[in-house]
């Protein structure tokens, strides 16, 4: 069975620690194996390239073609990474989550 563990996760910065930061109020503490924190930084590269693909569209801003998409597929992929840290979050994770009003 594998070895769960403390992260403590910053969606906006993108990192993942062992220690929390104190008085860090947008930090999620979840507890999980070292395969489902290596998910989570693969969910925030997948994120970074839908928002590189995304922001192509800002220097043209009437060639909108594309672009609703790429901001779709960018949202989804947000979703994806709170929906996750909501599953291996504590309860106060849940509850700072759930506050967000994204998840059902």
């Amino acid at each position: 069975m594998p070895e769960r563990k403390n992260y403590y996760v910053t969606v906006d910065t993108e990192e993942i620690r062992e220690v929390s930061i104190p008085d860090n109020e947008i930090e999620y503490e979840i507890i999980a194996t070292y395969d489902e924190k290596e998910e989570i930084e693969a969910l925030f590269r997948m994120k970074d390239k839908n928002a590189k693909n995304a922001a192509k569209y800002i220097g043209k801003p009437f060639d909108e073609w594309g672009a609703d998409d790429e901001r779709k597929t960018y949202d989804d992929r947000l979703i994806s990474i709170y929906q996750r840290l909501y599953a291996l979050g504590t309860d106060e994770t849940r509850s700072k989550i759930k506050k967000l009003g994204i998840i059902d």
